[in-house]
């Protein structure tokens, strides 16, 4: 198709050249080049120079004039020799006939296209499509684009560029590569430019995939530093969910990615727990609940997660916020904890038993699952530990146990002896005064005797003189009691001893200090 366009084109140009030169020629000569010549140019226009066989070819644009000014009679102005329609309608025939060739000659050609920049709008525009960061202004500090006499403001002569202006687009650039992000395999932008800014936004994509297939919350907290922190907030497993749908892919109904897709969960930690509790290998973490997998129903799924959740607690720990990779301080958050030890110390609170019953401790060891080959139990120096007392081993117990109670027996057989001798000092050491031994028994708590009327010291007195650490209880009269909380030696005016409790009776009322057991 373009090769003959080409052929009548120049079959065209060649047949209106020798029209030109025979008929149209002569015509421009008598009606045109007059006025409009080299030499005179009225209205400064020259048309003799575009008179040239491929003049109006080259120069397409004074030919529309001239077939415009005949078309409307403006030319040849009418005080000048007038053609004839005949020849004024063989010129506008030429002239229509060059300039449709001329148009086909360049069809598809927009002409000459005025090298522009953007405006500030398609710039801004480029700038958020290529970067991706909608909130990217760059060119808020540019000059307002200027509308050119179409009134458009993205005209190629309108647009153009100054050294000012150069400057802006240079700051305009450094502003925008404040956003980029250097990656492994390229870069990326973002709306921040700092560094923690970067950091949070690609934890936010990473939870926020995660969040698709867990659940925040409910693992409980860890206090760091005196601040609670939620050990679940970046998202656990709803362990519950996927060991519903676990029973359903174990009985066959469907296949993991089906059952998945339908409970809204994770395919691959899904596939990853029914082959853990489909497992035929040995396991001391795994066979009990293995087995309950097996036989379970949904209403069994709680208990076993509560079990696993126990394990959980076991098997991780939490690094110290502040301190996660120093040297010697936890890597990371989370860190896995393995309950596998060549040691393991084991304390135990007994409670005291019930009807005389011994205190019974069972213990029982296993493999880890690789066999119980060169595996050892040593129960090494079982004792008991009593606050404040040496500990004592659990061979010396029956041993210890009779010696107490024989001192019990020995102790217990003088107390009315030396209460006795307490009470009645003149009386023969040998003899019992029961009536003495009865009042102190009832005093003390421990005699089923009349009750004695005693009256207690209830009001609490903050302090003694200047002393802050003196305190006692009575009143500002006698009788009171003192005690002396510190390690000085002070008068109140009476004699005060470091760490001492002393009483003050009245010749009529006696004061007496007891402390009772609280066995």
């Amino acid at each position: 198709m373009l090769a003959i366009i080409g052929i009548l084109l120049t079959t065209i140009v060649s047949a209106g050249a020798q029209d030109f030169e025979k008929e149209i020629r002569p015509l421009i000569q008598d009606y045109c080049l007059k006025c409009h010549s080299t030499e005179k140019q009225k209205g400064d226009f020259d048309l003799e120079q575009h008179t040239a066989p491929d003049g109006i070819r080259r120069h397409p644009k004074p030919w529309q004039m001239v077939l415009q000014q005949l078309v409307d009679r403006e030319m040849p102005p009418k005080e000048k020799p007038q053609p004839s329609p005949e020849q004024k309608e063989k010129l506008m025939s030429w002239v229509r006939a060059s300039l449709d060739a001329v148009a086909l000659e360049r069809a598809g050609d927009p002409g000459p296209v005025v090298l522009r920049r953007l405006s500030n709008a398609e710039y801004t525009y480029t700038i958020r499509d290529l970067t991706g960061v909608a909130a990217l202004d760059p060119a808020k500090e540019f000059p307002v684009d200027g509308a050119a006499g179409e009134g458009f403001t993205n005209t190629g002569q309108s647009l153009v560029m100054s050294p000012s202006l150069i400057t802006k687009y240079l700051d305009a650039g450094k502003a925008i590569a404040t956003h980029a992000v250097l990656l492994p395999d390229g870069m990326r932008f973002s709306p921040s430019t700092t560094r923690r800014d970067w950091t949070e936004e690609v934890l936010a994509e990473i939870r926020g995939f995660y969040a698709q297939f867990t659940a925040s919350g409910g693992a409980g907290t860890v206090t760091q530093q005196g601040i609670p922190l939620d050990k679940g907030a970046a998202g656990v497993l709803p362990l519950e969910k996927y060991f519903a749908a676990s029973l359903e892919v174990r009985d066959g109904k469907n296949v993991v990615e089906v059952v998945a897709r339908e409970r809204g969960l994770s395919a691959k930690y899904l596939g990853s727990l029914v082959k853990v509790m489909s497992a035929k290998e040995q396991s001391l973490l795994l066979d009990g609940l293995r087995a309950r997998w097996r036989m379970a129903k949904t209403e069994n799924v709680p208990a076993m997660v509560a079990e696993i959740g126990e394990w959980q607690k076991a098997l991780w720990k939490f690094g110290s916020v502040g301190h996660i990779g120093k040297v010697g301080a936890a890597k990371a958050w989370m860190e896995p904890v393995t309950p596998l030890v060549s040691q393991q110390e084991l304390r135990l609170k007994l409670a005291a038993p019930a009807n005389g019953n011994e205190v019974v401790l069972y213990l029982a060891a296993s493999d880890a699952g690789d066999g119980s080959t060169n595996d050892f139990v040593v129960w090494q120096q079982p004792k008991l530990t009593i606050p404040g007392r040496p500990p004592i081993l659990l061979r010396d117990v029956r041993k210890l146990v009779a010696e107490l109670s024989a001192r019990r027996e020995r102790i217990f057989a003088a107390t009315s002896r030396a209460l006795a001798a307490a009470a009645a000092p003149d009386a023969p050491r040998e003899g019992v005064d029961a009536e003495a031994v009865k009042a102190w028994f009832d005093y003390l708590g421990i005699g089923s005797g009349a009750a004695i009327k005693l009256d207690h010291f209830t009001k609490p007195l903050p302090k003694s003189g200047e002393y802050d650490f003196v305190k006692g209880w009575g009143s500002p009269d006698l009788p009171s009691l003192m005690a002396n909380s510190s390690d000085t030696h002070v008068r109140i005016p009476g004699n005060m001893k470091p760490h001492g409790v002393v009483v003050h009776p009245t010749p009529k009322l006696a004061a007496a200090v007891g402390w009772q057991s609280p066995v």
